[in-house]
């Protein structure tokens, strides 16, 4: 017999209200935010930077969202029921975009639309291939999603297989509503502009500057749903003028992502923070080495020739996994470090070269982020001690040219960051061309590091930092982190 789950939101929207009451001294708080980066879209379907989800996350509500405490609670549905794999999601009758239009199941049933359509180009459609239909629609073999139906205030989604992340994919940027009339009367500059913007959630967009960049979000008085903002308005900056340490110590602004490197001295200065260990650094050795020569390289990269140049927030790999998606280390298939062994292996593979030389025109390419130089210093040299080969190093200004060959190895050398967007091992492993089904992930670590093609160097954290008036600071990993909603500003801390 099929088990129905159902739940109902109404009571916890209550007990949220009411325990609003007595903050009204701090309803009139500004919040002040500095982005590391500038957004270029801000329409939920394709957003896929930290800085576009962040504002997303705070102007959007989906069926689903997450309160206070980190727990899946209804968003813009008033109640959903689960039969097998079949989920209905009622809507809330008093859900309305911030142009005074009702939210309805066809703006959520558009959206699906268009984040799995193959035209859209959704960076995070993968989430959604779960549906009954996703993948035939996003191919283009069908025009309609078999799997989503909509009822007057009801859209029901019908899986493929059990997911036991769907509820929380709900909550994520791909999953937000659209209104199609808007969307199509934005002629192609839909979440482009202000103007081209509407919101579900607890903030509206009223303006953002170009120029020179700001981004104002004001708490919206006809929001009805769970997460009415305890504050009145953030203003989001993204300026380079002096370091962000310093603003939020003088009081210039109120939150901010820092490098991990910078956590320390934060800490110092009675700043807070939220550290989240979501960043792998790989060193990759391409194709044209055999396996050989590159398991003698792996054999010589330890963290004994560089954990003394690793900053504070950078802590030296024993898995390929971040902290972040485990809750204990996996050691399975790492190579350990082993000077002779190494030393061993390449001279026996250098007999195999032409001429038995190592070319000289390898280059080993690496993403600058400002404190992993001295690491990859660290390794080339050692290698340079120990094997007398010369390796060239040259940094590159964007992770992107690395990561996107980690795949075809088309770089010989490389070193850069894999980072987890969430906390979905699936999603993470995508990157490496991995099929996850709920394998062992001791087995797909072992398949990860066989051939040496990766080596596995240091874990970086992702850290926000805030003033000491701020508490109730809510983030998590991917999605943006940041939900300014439940956020407290008191002056008087």
């Amino acid at each position: 017999m099929k088990k129905v789950i159902k739940l109902t939101c109404i009571v916890l929207s209550c007990i949220f209200i009411f325990s609003l009451t007595g903050c009204s001294d701090t309803k009139d708080a500004y919040i002040y935010f500095e982005l590391t980066e500038t957004p270029k879209t801000l329409d939920p379907q394709i957003a896929s930077t930290d800085s576009e989800l962040l504002i997303i996350k705070n102007i959007h509500e989906g069926l689903m969202r997450e309160n206070d405490k980190g727990e899946i609670v209804c968003g813009i549905a008033e109640s959903y029921k689960k039969d097998g794999l079949t989920y209905s999601f009622t809507l809330r009758k008093d859900a309305e975009w911030s142009n005074g239009e009702k939210i309805t199941a066809r703006d959520f049933e558009f959206a699906f639309l268009r984040a799995l359509s193959p035209e859209t180009n959704a960076p995070f459609a993968s989430r959604l291939m779960c549906i009954k239909g996703a993948s035939e629609y996003n191919s283009g073999a069908t025009n309609t999603i078999s799997g989503i139906s909509v009822n007057n205030d009801t859209i029901t989604i019908t899986l493929n297989q059990e997911d036991n992340e769907f509820l929380k994919t709900l909550t994520t940027a791909i999953c937000m509503p659209c209104n199609q009339k808007f969307f199509e009367e934005s002629k192609g500059k839909y979440g482009l502009f202000a103007d081209n913007i509407l919101s579900s959630g607890s903030y509206e967009l009223t303006r953002w500057r170009k120029e020179t960049f700001g981004i104002r979000l004001y708490d919206r008085e006809d929001y009805t749903g769970f997460a009415v903002a305890k504050n009145s308005a953030v203003f989001i900056t993204c300026n380079k003028d002096e370091p962000i340490i310093d603003k939020i110590n003088n009081d210039k602004i109120d939150m901010a992502f820092i490098d991990a490197a910078l956590t320390e001295q934060a800490h110092s200065l009675n700043i807070k923070t939220k550290e989240f260990n979501n960043i792998c650094w790989f060193l990759s050795l391409g194709k044209d080495f055999s396996e050989p020569m590159r398991k003698s390289f792996a054999l010589l990269t330890g963290d004994e020739i560089f954990s003394s140049s690793l900053p504070v927030g950078y802590t030296a790999a024993t898995s390929v996994y971040p902290d972040i998606l485990t809750k204990k280390p996996i050691s399975n298939g790492y190579t350990t470090y082993d000077l002779e062994a190494g030393k061993q292996l390449y001279l026996t593979e250098l007999g195999n070269l032409p001429n038995k030389k190592f070319p000289n025109d390898v280059v080993l390419y690496y993403y600058d982020d400002g404190y992993v130089k001295d690491v990859v210093i660290d390794i080339v040299g050692h290698w340079q001690s120990n094997l007398s080969t010369f390796i060239n190093i040259e940094a590159v200004s964007s992770a992107d040219i690395l990561t996107s060959q980690l795949q075809d190895q088309s770089y010989r050398m490389a070193l850069f960051p894999i980072r987890a967007d969430s906390k979905n091992i699936k999603e993470y492993l995508d990157n490496f061309g991995i099929q996850y089904n709920g394998d062992n992930l001791e087995t797909l670590q072992t398949q990860l590091l066989d051939g040496h093609k990766i080596v596995p160097i240091m874990t970086q954290n992702t850290v926000i930092a805030y003033s000491k008036e701020l508490s109730n600071v809510v983030a998590e990993i991917g999605n943006g982190y940041i939900d300014f909603s439940y956020i407290i500003k008191d002056s008087d801390a």
